[in-house]
């Protein structure tokens, strides 16, 4: 095969490749766009939860009564809001005296026991809890510190990890982060989370596969020529 042959190839190649990733970019776009949109939705008119439904992450619903929540926390570490370190606060959730999942109560700057209490009395006031949902830590995260559950000291939420302290098996695969700025006045409003880069990245794959296809036009108009 001729240098400009195997030059030609490479950028057919290139062309064929960057298309695909194009044209997979722009099928996972319209997938994000709506699961943006439902989870919108979610936020603005919360239904209730159902444990055997199965929810894509950040989706909001309200919690019923049914589900407890004990006043045992943990409390992650080297958490930051508007520049100052703190804790994010989690209870654990049961139902029918199972270990149903844990709840992130937001964001606290100690954990004073007085404080920490005057949070879980606002939340054990709301009959009916709005929440969003959170997967958990299968693994743990990159460059974050292991949990050291002897020492009672938690960097993320590992399910795991979770299970052996609370002596429990977590029958959720999920948990509930509490979306009630009355109670945490440090709510995160699920919103801010919500990203979706797909157009840059279809753009960035399409540019390419066009550069690809003009280089091959160039390349095989000099052969001819």
């Amino acid at each position: 095969m001729s240098k400009k042959n195997s030059l030609s190839f490479v950028f057919v190649f290139a062309f064929c490749l960057t298309f695909l990733l194009g044209t997979w970019q722009y099928q996972r776009l319209n997938w994000k766009n709506d699961l943006i949109n439902n989870i919108e939705k979610s936020i603005n008119e919360p239904f209730s939860f159902d444990e055997m439904e199965i929810y894509p992450e950040l989706t909001s619903v309200i919690l019923s009564d049914s589900y407890k929540i004990f006043n045992n926390p943990i409390f992650i570490q080297s958490k930051t809001y508007n520049g100052d370190v703190g804790l994010h606060l989690y209870f654990p959730v049961y139902k029918n005296n199972n270990l149903m999942t844990v709840i992130n109560a937001g964001w606290t700057k100690s954990d004073d026991q007085i404080n920490i209490d005057k949070i879980f009395n606002r939340i054990n006031k709301e009959k009916n809890l709005n929440i969003y949902l959170r997967n958990f830590y299968k693994k743990k995260p990159y460059f974050t510190p292991l949990n050291n559950l002897k020492k009672n000291e938690w960097y993320y939420p590992g399910i795991s990890d979770l299970e052996v302290y609370f002596l429990d098996k977590i029958k959720l695969d999920q948990y509930f982060v509490i979306a009630e700025a009355s109670i945490n006045h440090y709510f995160v409003n699920p919103k801010t989370l919500l990203r979706n880069s797909h157009l840059q990245y279809l753009l960035t794959w399409y540019l390419l596969s066009l550069t690809s296809l003009i280089m091959l036009i160039i390349s095989r108009r000099k052969k001819n020529g």
